[in-house]
């Protein structure tokens, strides 16, 4: 009999990180990297158009350069061997060199917000109680000994039991020796422990973005955060945007399992690094609320994705969910729930309710409220009525299809202005490190300063005549913002000012539709919320110079941080605001931009500057 011939195996190692991942068949550079847990950008989700993923084969054998390859990558770039890592194909044991610039950089996150004082209603309650224990005389199961005394002692009748609960009981009373705490979801067991532990009450809420993740351990007791973490969200190795990866999951069988296991791997290793902080364990994780993005809340629960991405981007469900926390794969307590307040779209998330839900004490008149990022949404609260829309500005806010463009990481210039007169260029970067590259925040006010200055035209044009100003060897022209032999060249094109233009254009076009949608103007607004870590790293000033924002009085404009992740806070330890974000969900009527009358041309008008 023939003997099948056995797969060969071979190892793949990342540095400088120095892990390794070992194959059986020709796999990409890009799909190793991710099977063995290794950073790397790819704002296009792996089709070789964005060229960030460069990397250097430096042992072993590849593909062939590809044609997508050529096309993307420099001349220079191939001669000091550089590949596409989406594009580059390895068959035998190999050393890759990964460069700074391919790698997700550390970034700063706002984890903070201005939030109302919230009174605590919390969602799970502990008791502790002593049962008699079992004799020959009462030989009661232990689910029958524990309902008895529940309601003997507190008038608490159990609901049926988790299956999931049961194998945990018996071993908790003959810990505790009968005395034991359990805690209870309404008359849902959730959780037991021996002993005494009823001063122990805790929970998570999340805020999963598509660019960053927050974390906050709460005190469900007090409604105090006892701490908070902020992660760069992994999914961005399989597309830097929704669409990418919703993409990803159509296009691979395993896709959406991907993505889902790379935000709960994210959120569980953070989890346990924050209970191990505080001298906790996952267990005593009693409770989650999680909100975010339609598609980030679809592809968490493993839920279809591809009529997202399709007219009339119908979602598969948009109310609020309580499922249980192991379902999902978050580390927490046996029994215990997470809670997915609900969204109002297909685009519209439960991400933009929390926000609402958070700010709504603070601005209860005529009120704009935008969460700025990859995709914005925006909603307007006039007479009673609010009106939603979401806008597809894109990543360049994030610095991503900028030249120079990176993440708010030290060495990022975060603000820039020209000074009048002499035309000297002033610089502001994050840490105060030495520039590397343009955040969201520095591009921004470049394009102000520079308009300011006659640099550019309403149109965008780049206009010569400032030193600094160079032309470029296809002819168009670009800022120099940094040029030394010391220090990466970092520069404003022509393309870098298109690509703004076409996401504050977004943003301002969906706010015209909602004034026009409710008949006012923007004179009559009151308030403008801004809220997320964009929205409260910018400088509103330059927003309006260049058309993005509408020129209200600068002391109407809150920038309120991480309202998004206030909002899942507060459903976390009051389940009132619960029906509260239910009840706000149905009020907000959704208006999608691509068919409303005459979007064309407030889109063409808000591309100016």
């Amino acid at each position: 009999m023939p003997q099948v011939e056995q797969a060969k195996r071979f190892q793949i190692r990342f540095e400088p990180v120095g892990r390794r991942a070992r194959c059986t068949r020709p796999i990409s550079i890009m799909d190793a990297a991710r099977q063995a847990g290794v950073g790397m950008l790819s704002f296009c989700g792996g089709v070789g158009t964005c060229g960030r993923c460069r990397v250097r084969i430096l042992q072993g054998q590849a593909s062939p350069l590809s044609e997508t390859e050529t096309k993307v990558l420099s001349p220079e770039d191939i001669a000091r061997g550089y590949r596409l890592a989406c594009r580059a194909v390895i068959r035998s044991d190999a050393v890759v060199d990964i460069p700074c610039s391919s790698q997700p950089q550390e970034q700063r996150l706002k984890l903070e917000a201005e939030e109302r004082p919230v009174q605590v209603v919390a969602p799970v309650r502990k008791q502790c109680i002593d049962l008699p224990p079992a004799t020959s005389q009462d030989t009661r199961s232990n689910w029958t000994r524990l309902e008895d005394a529940l309601f003997a002692q507190y008038g608490i009748r159990l609901e049926a039991p988790d299956p999931e609960l049961l194998q945990h009981v018996g071993p908790a009373l003959m810990a505790g020796d009968w005395n034991v705490t359990v805690t209870l979801r309404g008359d849902e067991l959730v959780h037991i422990e021996p002993g005494d532990t009823s001063q122990r009450l805790h929970g998570i809420a999340v805020d999963l973005g598509s660019t960053k993740i927050a974390v906050y351990l709460v005190d469900l007791a007090t409604g105090h955060v006892i701490e908070a973490r902020g992660i760069a969200n992994p999914q961005v190795s399989y597309g830097e945007d929704v669409m990418s990866r919703i993409n990803h999951a159509m296009l691979h069988a395993d896709g959406t399992r991907q993505l889902q296991s790379a935000a709960v791997q994210a959120i569980n290793s953070t989890v346990v690094s924050l209970c191990a902080a505080h001298a906790l364990q996952c267990q005593d994780v009693l409770e989650y609320t999680l909100v975010g993005n339609t598609a980030m809340h679809h592809l968490l629960l493993g839920l279809p994705t591809r009529q997202l991405a399709l007219a009339p981007y119908v979602a598969s469900v948009v109310r609020a969910l309580d499922i249980k926390a192991r379902q999902v794969g978050l580390a927490a307590a046996p029994g215990a729930y997470v809670h997915l307040p609900p969204a109002v779209a297909g685009f519209v998330g439960s991400d933009h309710v929390a926000m609402v839900l958070a700010s709504w004490i603070q601005a209860p008149r005529t009120c704009l409220r935008v969460d700025i990022g990859t995709n914005t949404e925006i909603s307007l609260a006039h007479a009673g009525r609010i009106r939603a829309v979401s806008c597809a500005s894109g990543p360049a806010f994030e610095g991503a299809h900028i030249d120079c463009g990176m993440k708010a990481a030290p060495g990022a210039i975060e603000h820039v202005w020209i000074e009048p007169g002499s035309g000297e260029i002033r610089l502001v970067t994050v840490d105060g490190a030495p520039p590397i590259g343009l955040c969201g925040s520095g591009i921004l006010d470049c394009v102000a300063a520079m308009r300011q200055a006659g640099m550019l035209s309403a149109r965008g044009a780049i206009q010569p005549g400032h030193p600094r100003i160079h032309k470029t060897a296809s002819g168009t022209h670009e800022l120099v913002l940094v040029s030394s032999d010391n220090a990466p060249k970092v520069t404003v094109s022509q393309y870098d000012i298109e690509r703004i233009q076409l996401a504050k254009g977004a943003i301002r076009s969906g706010i015209d539709v909602l004034l026009d949608a409710e008949g006012i103007t923007h004179q009559q607004l009151d308030r403008i919320i801004l809220a997320g870590a964009f929205g409260t790293y910018i400088d509103p000033v330059s927003a309006i110079q260049i058309g993005m924002l509408p020129g209200i009085a600068l002391d109407c404009i809150d920038q309120v941080g991480n309202a998004a992740g206030a909002g899942a806070r507060q459903m976390l330890v009051n389940t009132r605001l619960r029906q509260e974000a239910i009840d706000l969900s149905h009020r907000i009527q959704y208006l999608e931009l691509t068919i409303y009358p005459g979007y064309s041309r407030f889109f063409a008008h808000a591309l100016r500057l």
